[in-house]
């Protein structure tokens, strides 16, 4: 026999909320039953990782290259603006790469206007205080370490690629990473984000200036892509990445794996692990991967350890 359950819209939305205050009082027991059936709140199962989509050139105007990411409702966008300066004396022929991160006060309830956690919201409605793991995955200021860290220590751009005169004269390029809608696995997200925006950089083209008087002899001229000035000048060009970085953040959740957590599940997970490969050393469509390079690998809370 077949039961068909017909729920008027006001039965639905009493429903509704009595799942919502199920999921604020206890959130370990919420997400536990559907754990337990190796089922998620999203449907998902526990080793899958939710849509991914890559908008490059989100920023054509303000941007020399920007893009936006989406897993899932967790939206980020990353725009690159450059400058000119001095190269640091120990690394004459060396540009500079930055990053940085902010999270928009409108990208969650948690945060103030500042993009900075408030403290009245750092417990849950039981208020259990959440786990270092949950406060680390959602910290502005451990994410954009973390991804600093992976952007400059991985080597994915050559910095000897962004020197217009040794010595004199380098491209400083700058990442911005803004936090629109924060639904769980901003770390992933952030880096990716910078992956594209990087792929999308275009550097303008350059003149050097020679002239009698000294303080303008040397200096660098962006040339404008409608100007049809040829003469000293350096074309506008395209960085090549060394590689591809790809994250993959797991949550621990009373021993099974969660692959890409929502937010809902980052804050009541005991650790979190990100691994992050390089996409140009994947194995083929055979599955060998045993030529994968693991760039980076971070472990927050516990729970978990990096040989399991």
């Amino acid at each position: 026999f077949f039961f068909i359950l017909r729920l008027t819209p006001k039965k639905a939305k009493k429903m509704e909320q009595s799942i919502d205050t199920f999921l604020s009082l206890d959130p370990s027991a919420y997400l536990r039953k559907f754990t337990t059936s190796n089922v998620r709140p999203d449907s998902r199962p526990l080793h899958t990782v939710r849509p991914t989509t890559v908008v490059p050139t989100i920023l054509p105007r303000n941007t020399h290259g920007s893009s936006l990411i989406r897993i899932g409702n967790t939206q980020i966008i990353s725009a690159i603006t450059l400058t000119i300066g001095q190269p640091s004396p120990s690394l004459p022929s060396n540009g500079e790469l930055d990053v940085s991160v902010n999270f928009s006060p409108i990208c969650g309830k948690r945060y103030n206007i500042h993009g900075r956690i408030s403290h009245n919201e750092e417990g849950s409605g039981s208020g259990r205080a959440v786990t270092s793991a949950a406060a680390n995955a959602s910290d502005p200021q451990v994410i954009e370490s973390f991804v600093k860290r992976t952007v400059l220590g991985s080597g994915i751009v050559d910095l000897t690629d962004l020197c217009l005169e040794e010595g004199k004269s380098a491209w400083k390029l700058h990442i911005s990473c803004v936090v629109v809608n924060h639904d769980g696995n901003v770390v992933d997200a952030v880096l990716l984000g910078c992956v594209a925006a990087l792929q999308d950089l275009k550097l303008p083209a350059t003149k050097f200036i020679s002239s009698s008087d000294s303080q303008e002899d040397g200096r660098v001229q962006i040339i404008l892509p409608e100007s049809e000035e040829t003469e000293n000048c350096l074309g506008r060009r395209q960085l090549t990445l060394k590689m591809i970085p790809v994250p993959l953040t797991i949550g621990m959740f009373e021993g099974k794996l969660l692959v890409d957590p929502t937010m809902v599940e980052e804050a009541v997970c005991d650790g979190m692990i990100t691994v992050v490969v390089d996409a140009l050393t994947l194995g083929n469509d055979n599955g060998d991967n045993s030529n994968t390079a693991v760039l980076c690998v971070q472990k927050t809370g516990s729970g978990i350890s990096v040989e399991k």
